[in-house]
């Protein structure tokens, strides 16, 4: 029960009858003396809410405490609010407190009664207050005491380690939309003693503006979170914090006071403002489908929420949110080998006009890969009519048969135009031209009749000798993922450089686009993008490690869809990176800003201010395509741990993200037995990890057949399917408030899924850049036939590593044979990659076709010794860190005694030896080689000296023999001598195995 005043809904009692003379009488009086009082004394203006100044025990010198005193009160007389001031503890009992809206922490803590501040009965009643909905504000040094209380710190939601001497800096505010921010600059120059955090707030509270650590501040901790303001919902009240106030000035600081009231307000509850939006937990994914035949690479979601999702085998999907029925609207119908190349349908975007007109737009090649096309198509609610194709532009073929797989972009800008990008990635040295469509950003115009003009100014005018009037801008790498800003038309691009680096572009105008915001990890403006280790690609992720352009957000305050992404992302740039599975926020500076102190340079509107993460708690495998839809929520397209290249892929999906702020949407989960087989087929559904959180009572209604009625409100039913089709099983599941979500899942009834076995190579097998792996599957169908010989042309393969040769049927065998040529000189020589085969089957007459998957993992024989899958040991693993010199640029540090590193999985069949590259930095000790554990059968094992004068790195070999299958490869560091006041063993750079492995190459 709240302890502050409240307007009572229940009218007072009537007087008794012999009092209404005598309260007449009263009255009259009254009326006399108040027209007296009224023409005789000025009336005390309203407030509009209390607020409580609280100084006892502060930290702060007392000019400080005074000058925070008055600039609250000063607040107050400009902005209607009372305001009353005290350094007395005993005001924190429940009665007093009952009178604020919120109380203001002045350069104090909640310290304990020994040093002056809150007795056990005054912390009780600070937190029954905030527990009754009240606001705390805390000043600079709020967070500094009260060690013994974590309530309070969690309050606070920050723990002061220590601070760095008063110099100037700046502030970065991420959130322009809150009041305590709103009116602020994007930079914000200060002179501060700047804290570091013992204690980051990041995690639970939203961060409202933070540290620029570049500025280069003595005495901050790197590579610590520093935020400098932040606010959160916290126990059933409201807190707001912020760093600054450190001396009197800051208080008689306009920009410093529009901040402090915003935040007074803000938690006194008389101003709203969102608390959550980066506040770990205030994001819910929803899955929308699962995987399917193979490779999403691009979606977009139609004004009624249609979504439809592009995969480069050539299928166009459309996914209904009301029934989770996931439909192919069109199918390309790519040959297995055309899908193979990296060719195949690769961008998609719908017309601005599309709920009138029902046109989308598909980037996609032809069956050969020889041509691409910018084709127009007409949808209906699930379909595609492949007849209402109109082609506008067609482009020369882009890619060798060797290249990884890329995708296209297209995007609309808000005049209509439409652009399109193919990448550059293994183009002939002339392409990327002013006369070759290919390598470069183009911009038309459609037409209503299929064709499409070139808008003014684009780079090259209508005419102009040996150019392309469709070029819009040329100059970078691989242009193949965009976007266009709704609001400003902005182009926004991600390109991969040569090096490894990223850049970050912002094309506010036609040209040849010069450096990026970051590369080479020298950034311009504010970015925080670095280099990948030692400047080359990240090979565990297509592409060698591509950052993507993402969506900007459109906020729309009159949208009615409670979930929709807060006003903070108004603005924002999303990227995404597939190899690192992690999202990014990008700010831009809104207008041009200069700064007193010399090192701070002036910056322009459109510089790059801030980048850092988002959706930190999501948990990735490939994502590939993210936009926002018109619910304000965003759509992210993941290719599931397989890289998009197999049937079904574990992990793959279409998910849609929702701000659930300080609530949350009910989860739906549906998970089936089988999901394929004969009629009658019985399937056992569970709806295990649905509902909501802390056992919240939940309903949930199954429709199996997928005719809209509810067939069974169990948690856990079964069903038996008696006619053959495709059907799918839908879940919802209902909230105590109404609100509801829904999962599905397909079931296949006449047809079994082909099961494909992978004879070789061996999971885990190792080859030498420009081997020849050779590969043998085995295929079992039941609906086919077991005496049939299988159709080796179904069977598609794709490897991150290499070209696949054709198949060729295995004599007397239901399996297929053939070979990856892998690439010599292309990739780096450390990696790992996986090789996806997938088989199709023919389907039946009431049944429809299903394919069934197998994947591996090769390596190459050399490794990196950072590229283990884990570490540990008893004192923790090694340290993968920077080292100069090194290969690759790292190495691993911090060996001690009994620490490890794991590959998984790893084969060593026709492997004789192994070197290690180290470093003999330290004790010294023994290299282990073991199968399945750190203390596994031993495979092979070589000494690494101790420290020396003089001494360069080592490369010690020792013969390994191979416990015959794949396992886990166990490196185990040993030396009984170390212990914690020795130094650490050695350094360790890479691993080179030898011997013919899994490839036909020489060792």
């Amino acid at each position: 029960m709240s302890s502050r005043p409240s307007r009572s809904s229940t009218p007072p009692p009537a007087p008794a009858p012999a009092s209404i003379a005598l309260l007449t009488l009263f009255a009259l009086l009254a009326s006399i003396v108040g027209s007296v009082a009224v023409s005789s004394f000025p009336r005390a203006p309203a407030v509009s809410f209390r607020v409580l100044v609280y100084s006892g025990a502060a930290h702060g010198p007392g000019d400080t405490i005074r000058a925070g005193v008055d600039a609250v009160r000063e607040l107050g007389a400009r902005n209607g609010f009372g305001v009353e001031a005290t350094d007395d503890p005993a005001v924190f009992e429940d009665a007093r407190l009952a009178r604020f809206h919120a109380i203001v922490f002045n350069n104090t803590a909640g310290a304990p009664e020994s040093d002056d501040g809150l007795d056990e009965k005054g912390r009780a009643a600070l937190q029954k207050y905030v527990r009754a909905g009240g606001g705390w504000v805390g000043l600079h040094d709020a967070s500094d005491g009260a060690g013994d209380w974590d309530w309070y710190q969690g309050l606070v939601g920050a723990t002061l380690d220590r601070s760095a001497p008063v110099q100037a800096g700046r502030v970065e505010v991420l959130d322009r939309a809150h009041p305590s921010t709103v009116a602020l600059p994007d930079l914000w120059e200060r002179t501060e003693d700047w804290h570091s955090w013992r204690t980051g707030p990041s995690t639970a509270v939203h961060t409202l503006a933070r540290i620029r650590l570049r500025d280069g501040i003595t005495g901050l901790d790197e590579g610590v979170d520093h935020p400098w303001s932040w606010c959160q919902d916290y126990d059933g009240g409201r807190s707001w914090s912020t760093a600054g106030g450190h001396a009197p000035s800051a208080f008689h600081e306009e920009d410093f006071l529009a901040h402090l009231l915003g935040g007074i307000e803000w938690a006194a509850g008389t101003k709203p403002g969102d608390c959550t939006a980066t506040r770990a937990g205030s994001f819910q994914r929803t899955r929308l489908a699962t995987g399917g035949p193979g490779d999403p690479v691009d979606v977009a979601v139609a004004p009624d929420r249609r979504v439809f999702v592009a995969r480069r085998t050539g299928e166009l999907e459309v996914v209904d949110q009301r029934t989770t029925k996931v439909s192919t609207a069109l199918d390309l119908a790519y040959s297995p080998e055309t899908a193979a190349r990296s060719d195949g349908l690769t961008g998609l975007t719908l017309d601005p006009r599309f709920a009138e007109n029902h046109w989308l737009y598909l980037l996609r090649s032809d069956a050969s890969g020889e041509r691409l096309f910018l084709s127009r198509f007409t949808a209906g609610p699930d379909t595609v009519d492949p007849a209402s194709e109109k082609r506008l532009l067609t482009l020369p073929g882009r890619r060798s048969r060797d290249s990884p797989p890329p995708t296209g972009s297209l995007a609309f800008d808000r005049e209509g135009s439409l652009y399109a990008a193919t990448g550059d990635i293994t183009l002939p040295l002339n392409a990327g031209g002013p006369h070759d469509l290919r390598g470069a950003i183009l911009r038309i115009t459609p037409q209503d009749d299929g064709t499409y003009t070139v808008p003014a100014g684009n780079l090259f005018g209508p005419g102009t000798p040996g150019t392309r009037p469709e070029i819009y801008a040329t100059g970078m790498r691989n242009p193949f993922r965009f976007t266009v800003d709704p609001v400003s038309g902005v182009v926004l691009a991600t390109d991969t450089r040569p090096d490894g680096t990223v850049g970050y572009f912002r094309i506010t105008g036609a040209g040849q686009i010069g450096s990026p915001f970051c590369s080479g990890g020298l950034p311009r403006g504010a970015a925080d993008c670095t280099p990948r280790a030692g400047g080359a690609p990240d090979a565990s992720g297509p592409g060698g490690g591509i950052t993507m352009s993402g969506p900007v957000y459109d906020y729309d305050a009159g949208s009615l869809h409670r979930t929709e992404f807060p006003e903070y992302f108004a603005g924002k740039w999303l990227a995404y990176d597939p190899a690192a599975r992690r999202f990014t926020a990008l700010s831009f500076m809104r207008e041009d800003r200069r700064f007193t102190d010399p090192r701070f340079g002036p910056v322009s509107a459109g510089e790059l201010h801030s980048v850092y993460g988002v959706f930190e708690h999501m948990v990735w495998n490939t994502p590939t395509a993210a936009v926002f839809g018109p619910d304000g929520a965003l759509y992210v397209v993941d290719a599931g741990q397989d890289d998009g290249t197999g049937g079904d892929e574990e992990g793959s999906g279409v998910f849609r993200i929702d701000h659930v702020g300080l609530g949350g949407l009910p989860g739906a989960a549906v998970t089936a037995d089988r999901d394929n087989g004969s009629a009658p087929l019985t399937v056992a559904f569970t709806g295990a990890g649905s509902g909501l959180p802390g056992d919240v009572p939940v309903t949930y209604a199954w429709d199996f057949d997928g005719d809209g009625g509810t067939d069974s409100t169990e948690a856990n039913p079964s069903y038996t399917y008696r006619t053959e089709g495709r059907f799918t099983a839908r879940l919802t599941v209902t909230g105590p408030e109404g609100t509801t979500a829904v999962a599905g899942q397909d079931i296949t009834v006449g047809n079994n899924r082909p099961r494909i076995t992978v004879r070789r190579p061996a999971d885990g097998g190792l080859f030498r850049p420009g081997d020849t792996v050779g590969f043998t599957v085995d295929v079992s169908d039941e609906e086919d036939g077991r005496g049939t010989p299988v159709d080796c042309s179904r069977i598609l393969v794709r490897a991150g590593t290499g070209r696949p040769g054709a198949l060729s049927p295995l004599p007397r065998s239901r399996g297929c044979r053939g070979s990856i040529v892998t690439e010599a000189g292309d990739i780096p020589r450390s990696g790992r990659y996986r090789v996806t085969m997938r088989y199709t089957d023919e389907g039946g007459p009431d049944a429809p076709e299903l394919t069934g998957s197998a994947s591996l993992t090769l390596r190459t024989a050399f490794q990196e010794a950072e590229d283990f899958t884990s570490t540990g040991g008893a004192h923790g693993g090694a340290v993968a860190g920077n080292r100069t010199g090194a290969s690759g640029g790292r190495a691993l540090t911090e060996i001690e005694d009994g620490d490890w590193i794991a590959f998984d999985p790893l084969h060593l069949g026709g492997i004789r030896s192994v070197t290690v590259g180290a470093t003999p930095c330290g004790l010294g000790g023994t290299v282990e080689f073991r199968a399945g554990s750190p203390d596994g059968p031993l495979l092979g094992s070589l000494r690494v000296p101790g420290a020396r004068d003089g001494g360069g790195d080592v490369t010690p070999t020792a013969a390994l023999r191979s416990p015959g299958r794949s396992d886990r490869l166990y490196v185990v560091f040993t030396d009984a001598a170390w212990n914690s006041e020795k130094p650490d063993l050695f350094a360790v750079d890479w691993l080179r195995f030898h011997g013919p492995g899994d490839g036909t190459g020489g060792s």
